[in-house]
């Protein structure tokens, strides 16, 4: 048996593996990740990297690589008839509070560009992909998992882990092992995709949808000169679905985007074309004792709305800090429980929206054809016409108003918050100054540390920034290295080294506040609490978060120490 009592093991070195080894390092835990593929694939596979992936890559470190290496996506285009279209700029309905971020579109990038990134990332950690292991299965007992694999030329080998995250995709052999059932059903249609290069009258780089009575097609601008990826559903005829995975012809690939765009395109070259089936399933439970899932492997669903990688990045980040703390003896174990409560909801009102989605744009039915032709353009240009449902819309597709309102992390102090943002909620980006530069919010967030923000308010609801900074140095000296506080200033001058300066009131307009409050920000940029900027009100919301904090210093197992 390998046993090196492995803190983590991560199976499976796709996006989510790979971020979630990323960050359990990131945050002082020993990790080994493991894939049987002998190689990394070569496929683009998902290709859309959402706003709110790219602040979590930028916390990770890794951004400015992945903005070099993309394109930037700035306008959707839903596609009625050829004269007969809705643009929605992303720039413009990124500026609300909730929806506002640095990364004001969205990003193409091919799938093995990310896991590149983040590969080289990891080396960096001191952390290597170990190829060509296959999980044949696992056995848990009170103390830890043990996985046993098999190697490319069939030698067995047995894996001693305390923990075991299985981000082995929607045929993951972890939750086949653990017995926990993956529920759910098949879409009836067929679906090519596609990356090719087009002849067509529309411009490179934006996202195109296009319903029709046929069904639908989306078309997404990927990197290089007039290439896209294309999705798109086919009709099963009379013999049947075809097997899970096939090749369509360069004729069947043309005729499906001749039946569903309104404008001429015409295929000039294909990098590679594939047809396959769709699911939608899902795991009941992501925790299973010792066991944890994370991205397809706990859920897959339709590719609409380019939520897939972006949620199991999500998945990752979410989990990352909270095992490291109960690792670390910071936390309860508990902790990991609420990686559950959190994401499984998020899982779950994703798979609803876009089966429901799914259902009426490729339905065949009479009345998802008539939707489509008839009712869509008309609907959905009116309510597209509402701003405030566009950035609604936009905002939730950014996955930038991704929210967890029923935590059992959330607390609060007080009431009449109005628009300030609740406990779950992302912590909203703004500029403060810091030396009299204008400088991001959230970059006072990033690292491994909880943050707390205390807003001095404003004109006769305010509080000293002095008075605010004695409390900020304490709420330090208590923890150190795992909470950082700073003041966030309404004062025209802010030369405390805990206060950032508001002079123009936008952090607190940004926030909805106008007098004295705190936020408690946890590593994931997520509020966990809301409060007056009360000393002892904010000492007993860390306790909770942090119970051992103050004893954890002889524990080093898993740490890098």
């Amino acid at each position: 048996m390998n046993d090196l009592r492995t803190p983590v093991l991560v199976v499976g070195a796709g996006p989510s593996g790979l971020t979630v080894a990323n960050e359990l390092r990131r945050h002082g835990v020993q990790v080994r990740i493991i894939d049987r593929a002998p190689a990394p694939a070569a496929t683009s596979r998902a290709l859309v990297v959402q706003p709110r992936v790219l602040e979590i890559f930028e916390d990770m470190g890794v951004v400015d690589e992945v903005l070099a290496t993309g394109n930037a996506a700035t306008s959707l285009n839903i596609l009625f008839r050829a004269d007969e279209r809705f643009r929605m700029q992303l720039h413009d309905l990124l500026q609300d509070p909730a929806n506002f971020t640095r990364y004001q579109s969205l990003w193409t990038l091919s799938q093995d560009d990310t896991e590149r990134i983040l590969t080289k990332h990891l080396a960096t950690q001191g952390v290597r992909v170990e190829r060509g292991l296959a999980v044949t299965d696992l056995v848990s007992d009170e103390d830890g998992v043990t996985v046993s694999v098999r190697t490319d030329d069939g030698v067995v080998d047995k894996i001693r882990s305390r923990w075991v995250i299985g981000c082995d995709g929607a045929h993951s052999t972890v939750r086949q092992a653990a017995g926990i059932p993956f529920e759910g059903s098949t879409y009836q249609d067929e679906f090519i995709m596609a990356d090719a290069e087009l002849d067509w009258e529309l411009p490179d780089g934006d996202l195109y949808v296009s319903p029709s009575r046929s069904g639908f097609v989306a078309v997404f601008g990927m990197p290089g000169t007039h290439r896209f990826r294309i999705f798109g559903n086919v009709i099963v005829g009379p013999e049947g679905p075809s097997a899970e995975y096939s090749e369509p012809t360069h004729e069947e690939f043309q005729a499906m985007l001749d039946s569903r765009l309104p404008v001429p395109a015409t295929v000039v070259k294909e990098h590679w074309v594939s047809r396959y089936r769709l699911h939608r399933k899902a795991v009941p439970r992501y925790r299973d004792g010792q066991i944890i899932l994370v991205g397809d492997a706990a859920h897959v669903h339709s590719p609409a709305g380019a939520q897939g990688m972006n949620t199991g990045i999500q998945d990752a980040y979410n989990l990352a800090w909270k095992l490291a703390l109960a690792i670390r003896g910071i936390a309860d174990e508990s902790i990991v429980d609420s990686y559950h409560a959190e994401r499984h909801p998020v899982g779950e009102r994703l798979l609803a929206t876009t089966d429901r989605f799914f259902t009426i744009i490729s339905g065949q039915n009479a009345a998802s054809k008539f939707m489509r032709t008839h009712v869509a353009p008309r609907l959905l240009t009116r309510i597209l016409g509402r701003k405030s449902f566009r950035s609604w819309f936009i905002g939730t597709l950014a996955q930038l108003r991704t929210s967890y309102p029923d935590s059992p992390l959330n607390r609060q102090r007080g009431s009449d918050w109005k628009d300030a943002p609740a406990p779950g909620d992302r912590a909203r980006q703004v500029d403060v100054l810091i030396d009299g530069t204008p400088t991001p919010l959230h970059n006072l967030m990033h690292g491994t540390h909880h943050t707390v923000l205390l807003f001095t308010g404003v004109d006769n609801k305010a509080r000293s920034a002095v008075e605010l900074c004695r409390i900020a140095e304490r709420i330090e000296w208590a923890y150190p290295d795992l909470v950082r506080a700073h003041v966030v200033s309404a004062e025209r001058f802010a030369d405390h080294p805990c206060a950032v300066g508001d002079p123009d009131r936008a952090a607190h307009k940004q926030y909805g506040i106008d007098r004295a409050a705190a936020f408690v920000v946890r590593p994931d940029l997520h509020i966990g609490y809301r409060g007056a900027p009360a000393e002892d009100e904010l000492l007993a919301d860390l306790v909770q978060r942090l119970p051992g904090a103050h004893s954890s210093a002889g524990n080093t197992m898993g740490l890098n120490r």
